[in-house]
C-alpha cells in the first residue's frame, strides 16, 4: 500500500474546509497541493486523485466520515462532498449555528423534501423563518435567513438557481438516510441504479424519475421507459 502523505493530509484538511468542491476544482486544488508537497515533481492525473481519495476514505472511515464523488442532477457537474455518514440528528452535522438557526436549516431540508420536485422559490425559503417561531421569541431576521442560504450554499447544502432552492450536492448525499428515515413516504430511488433520487428525468408516460445518467446509458441499449415499457419520448 502506498504510503500515507502530506498530500493525503493536505486534500483531506481542504476537503473538511470546503464541504463540496466541483471535480475541476478538487482536482486543482489537488495539482496545487501536490507542487507544495510532492517532492516528486511529476504532473497529477485524475487517476491519481481517485488513488489519494481511496486512501483517505480508509483512513477516515472508522471515525464515521468519506469523501464521495457524486454527480449533481440540476447543474449536470460532478462534486467531491466531504460527508458524515453517522445517520444522527441535523444538529451533530451543522454545530457552528444557534437553535433557531439550526432549526431554520431543518425547515428547509423538510419543506424541500416535501415540496413536488424538491424545489422552492427563494422568497418562500425566507418566508419559511416564521417557522422558527418559538414561545416568547422573535423569528429569525430574514437577513439573517438570506446569509445563512449563503454560508450553507457555500458547503453545498442548498443550490440557488434561477430564483429557486434546491438540495445540495451535500445534502443529497449527507442527509440521505436521515430524509429516507424521515420522509419515507415522498422519497423515491432511480429504478436502474437503486438510489434515492431527488432530481432527474420523469416519464412521459408514467412518474416514474430517473438519474439522468442512468438514463443515458440505459437509452444505448433500448428505447422503452425501464418502469412502464413505453416508448421513451422525453428529450435528453
Amino acid at each position: 500500500m502506498p504510503p500515507y502523505t502530506n498530500v493525503h493530509r493536505a486534500f483531506l484538511q481542504a476537503c473538511s474546509n470546503h464541504g463540496t468542491m466541483s471535480k475541476e476544482q478538487a482536482f486543482n486544488m489537488y495539482i496545487a497541493i501536490c507542487a507544495q508537497h510532492d517532492s516528486n515533481h511529476l504532473i497529477p492525473a485524475e487517476k491519481d486523485l481517485d488513488q489519494v481519495v481511496e486512501a483517505i476514505n480508509e483512513r477516515i472511515y472508522r471515525f464515521d466520515q468519506k469523501i464521495v464523488l457524486t454527480h449533481y442532477e440540476p447543474t449536470d457537474m460532478d462534486f467531491y462532498v466531504f460527508v458524515s455518514l453517522q445517520e444522527s440528528p441535523v444538529d451533530l452535522q451543522l454545530n457552528a449555528f444557534t437553535a433557531p438557526e439550526l432549526h431554520y436549516f431543518r425547515v428547509l431540508l423538510r419543506e424541500l423534501t416535501l415540496s413536488e420536485d424538491h424545489t422552492l422559490a427563494v422568497i418562500t425559503c425566507l418566508n419559511l423563518t416564521m417557522d422558527t417561531v418559538s414561545e416568547g421569541a422573535k423569528p429569525l431576521a430574514k437577513m439573517r435567513a438570506e446569509q445563512l442560504l449563503q454560508e450553507w450554499e457555500q458547503l453545498g447544502y442548498f443550490l440557488t438557481l434561477d430564483d429557486k432552492c434546491y438540495l445540495g450536492p451535500k445534502a443529497v448525499v449527507e442527509f440521505e438516510k436521515y430524509i429516507n428515515k424521515n420522509f419515507a413516504d415522498v422519497v423515491t430511488r432511480c429504478c436502474l441504479c437503486n438510489v434515492t433520487i431527488f432530481y432527474g428525468v420523469r416519464c412521459a408516460s408514467c412518474p416514474q424519475i430517473l438519474h439522468k445518467d442512468c438514463l443515458k446509458k440505459y437509452l444505448r441499449r433500448l428505447t422503452n421507459c425501464p418502469a412502464c415499457k413505453n416508448l421513451w419520448t422525453v428529450p435528453m
